[in-house]
């Protein structure tokens, strides 16, 4: 197959793995992926399989057809993900039809340094108590996996604003270094109406203690988005909502130093750079006439 998408055809020989019957081709736009970018996966495959699924690092994706009868979907790179080979394998209807090794490595995005109540570093035994429950609830979330499609037009960021904090960044709390930044922080003054980034459904509400209010939209094919330090929540859970309705308001709620709105994507239970993202689900949305 002479076209491709930028990136790479992998032909499974080449690699010394068995080449499935149902096989065809398989391309990643990119093979070498940073900690928290995100990959678009095009398979192309004979005979009408029902389910297709992609699967690196442990986690799942599923591929939906496109305009041109092959599938189409998304992988990513968690930013504590390990650095190195890995390998992405494709499945049809539970088989393994295609498999590619991809690199990952970590990029320096830099460092971002906070300043907050000394609560949120050293936490009374009543905080840790809300903190695994938040912990536990949100993991759960996560952890779901919907094959269904929710979404039918390309991702948008939540507000127009100056990205404040890039996703990714090292973060010292205090002076004490902390996970990197999930997500990217969104200028925004208390009250500001937050529009969801795309068609979904609500799947958690949750007053957090890090976080503060918080809302997770299940998005279908693995991808989730998170809103967080919400002054007030506008939805429940269960709640289907539109690309642009308002789910809630910009506060400056859990541990934070001002109003702002904390905006992440999760593809597959990866944290990837919403805004990578948004440019990729632009290509899937294209790919696959949605």
């Amino acid at each position: 197959m002479k076209r491709r998408l930028t990136g790479i055809l992998v032909v499974l020989l080449t690699m010394g793995l068995s080449l499935p019957a149902l096989a065809a081709s398989l391309q990643v736009e990119p093979k070498r992926l940073a900690l928290g970018q995100p990959a678009l996966v095009r398979v192309c495959l004979q005979g009408s399989p029902q389910k297709v699924r992609a699967v690196f690092k442990g986690r799942i994706s599923a591929l939906a057809q496109g305009k041109d009868g092959c599938w189409y979907g998304a992988v990513g790179a968690d930013l504590q993900d390990k650095q190195g080979k890995a390998v992405l394998r494709v499945k049809a209807d539970g088989k393994q039809v295609a498999a590619a090794k991809l690199t990952i490595f970590r990029r320096d995005r830099g460092i971002r340094r906070l300043k907050v109540n000394p609560k949120y570093l050293k936490l009374s035994p009543e905080a840790l108590a809300r903190y695994k429950k938040d912990r536990a609830a949100v993991k759960k979330v996560i952890k779901s996996f919907t094959p269904e499609n929710y979404w039918q037009e390309a991702f948008i960021l939540p507000l127009n604003s100056k990205v404040v904090s890039l996703f990714g960044r090292r973060s010292f709390v205090n002076g004490v270094e902390r996970s990197p930044h999930g997500g990217v922080d969104l200028r925004g003054a208390t009250g500001t109406p937050v529009p969801a980034a795309a068609d979904g459904v609500v799947a958690l509400v949750r007053d957090t203690y890090f976080a503060g209010n918080m809302v997770l939209l299940d998005h279908g094919r693995g991808v989730i988005t998170r809103y967080l330090h919400l002054s007030q929540a506008l939805v429940k859970p269960g709640q289907k909502v539109k690309k642009g309705e308002i789910i809630g308001k910009v506060g400056a709620t859990g541990r934070v130093t001002g109003p702002h709105l904390d905006f992440g994507v999760r593809l597959a239970g990866a944290r990837v750079d919403p805004q990578e993202w948004i440019a990729l689900s632009k290509k899937l949305n294209a790919r696959l006439g949605e």
